[in-house]
This record gives structure tokens, C-alpha cells and sequence, in this order.
């Protein structure tokens, strides 16, 4: 069975970096993972020694964009002014993969779901980790937590929802 690829923003590769849960999610086989080489290039140096060992054993895939995928990013670069050459390499992507978009950056979200493409989040990933038991529902309620405190932008209510039933469950077991 062909796996599903997910292309990832720089914003979605942070958090999970933050949260240390890119390995995990990474090495999962859950899903095909890539990021584009504009959106690796524009997160840390250290953030990149983090994702090294996942690259190197292909969890996750750089697209390096040649001639014709530049110009493609270019062109949707020109078309959607808000937003960055980054956004539009991994909007390209996901429509040259078939793949969903994993962003947290609304404008992104907004312009490629438009375009017909999946997209889906952070708090998506973490139904994944949950869903297939990747982490603990203690461990997702902690990490969820910690993600909700620094990135403000989450949707509240979602977050408070996976809280309340993931905590439900957990007294449960």
C-alpha cells in the first residue's frame, strides 16, 4: 500500500521540533513526509540538526526545486501577493504529490484549500499520533498543553476539545 504524502510548512516542522515529536511522527510510517528545500533552508541551524537523522534515513524527503519547479512557485508567488516563496513551494508540492499540506499559516490554508488541496494542521498530526498509538493519550494531552501555550494561533476550541476527550479516555483506561 502506497503511502499518503504529506507535505509540511516550516511552521508544522517547529512545533514538533519544539515538542520533540518530529522523530516519532517522522519515523512512524504513517505517512510520506516531505518539506521543500525553501522551507529547510529558512528554519535554524540547530532546528536542522534536529531533523538530520530523519533525513538521513528518508523519513523525511527536501524536494529540491529545479528550473521548472521554481517557475511554477514563482507563478503562484506572483498570483497570491501575501504570500511568501516558502508558502507557495510547499502549495506547489503538495499539488505536483497529490499530498496534503500541512500548515498552520492561514493565508496558505486558505489560497491552496481553494485550489483544491487537503490541508490539515498541527492538531491533525496529533489525532494521527493518538490515533495510532504513537503516543500515549498522556503524553498527547501533555505536549498539547505545551503547544497551546506557545503558539497562540491554535483554534482554542479545538484544542480544549481533544483535551477534554483525550482526559475523558485516559481516566477511562
Amino acid at each position: 500500500m502506497k503511502l499518503r504524502i504529506v507535505i509540511t510548512d516550516a511552521n508544522i516542522l517547529i512545533d514538533l521540533i519544539k515538542l520533540d515529536l518530529s522523530k516519532i511522527l517522522f519515523q512512524s510510517g504513517i505517512f510520506e513526509f516531505k518539506t521543500s528545500d525553501l522551507v529547510f533552508n529558512e528554519i535554524y541551524p540547530e532546528q536542522k540538526e534536529m531533523l538530520s537523522s530523519v533525513i538521513k534515513s528518508k523519513h523525511l524527503e527536501i524536494c529540491e526545486s529545479d528550473e521548472v519547479d521554481l517557475k511554477e512557485i514563482y507563478k503562484l508567488k506572483v498570483e497570491k501577493k501575501g504570500l511568501t516563496i516558502q508558502d507557495c513551494s510547499v502549495w506547489h508540492y503538495a499539488a505536483k504529490f497529490e499530498g496534503i499540506l500541512l500548515t498552520g499559516d492561514k493565508q496558505l490554508r486558505n489560497c491552496s484549500s481553494q485550489s483544491g488541496i487537503e490541508v490539515r494542521g498541527v492538531l491533525f498530526l496529533f489525532d494521527q499520533m493518538v490515533e495510532h498509538k504513537l503516543i500515549t493519550l498522556k503524553k498527547a494531552i501533555i505536549k498539547l498543553e505545551l503547544l497551546s501555550m506557545t503558539n497562540h494561533r491554535l483554534p482554542k476550541k479545538e484544542i480544549d476539545k481533544r483535551l477534554k476527550e483525550w482526559g475523558s479516555r485516559l481516566k477511562n483506561e
